[in-house]
């Protein structure tokens, strides 16, 4: 008697080396596109951090300015002179905030209108800010 081989079917045969291959390569599109997906929160996330940054700086100089008294707060001509914060994070300076102020009167010696703005650069995105306004009353009748 001859020894029976036997012949394996269609669904027992292995993956061959180009369906290997094809399945890698789409596997490597889906992760390139993940990680440029990655990038960009991440970036996203960054500028969401100093937006945030800013209009807490904006929030503490109009909390400042709401403290003066009426006499204390002038109108000034125009924005007032600029000044500089520096953010740290972890002990290293990450981004410089440029704010200024300016306050006008709305009705004399009645109300005043108080505009802060702080300003900063993030790569590809130069010239930010934000601005805060308010109105003051003149509350101590002077």
């Amino acid at each position: 008697m001859e020894p029976r081989t036997k012949r394996r079917t269609n669904s027992e045969r292995g993956l061959t080396i180009i369906e290997v291959m094809i399945a890698l390569a789409l596997f490597g599109v889906g992760l390139t596109a993940l990680s440029g997906m990655q990038l960009h929160a991440m970036r996203g996330g960054n500028s969401g951090r100093h937006a945030t940054q800013a209009g807490a700086i904006a929030d503490s100089t109009m909390e400042q300015l709401q403290r003066l008294t009426w006499s204390q707060l002038t109108p000034t001509a125009g924005w007032s002179a600029a000044t500089t914060r520096n953010n740290t994070v972890q002990g290293n300076v990450e981004k410089v905030y440029t704010i200024d102020w300016r306050i006008t009167d709305l009705v004399a010696d009645w109300t005043r209108t108080i505009d802060v703005r702080v300003r900063w650069d993030e790569p590809k995105r130069p010239n930010r800010s934000v601005v805060f306004t308010s109105i003051r009353f003149n509350r101590e009748g002077v």
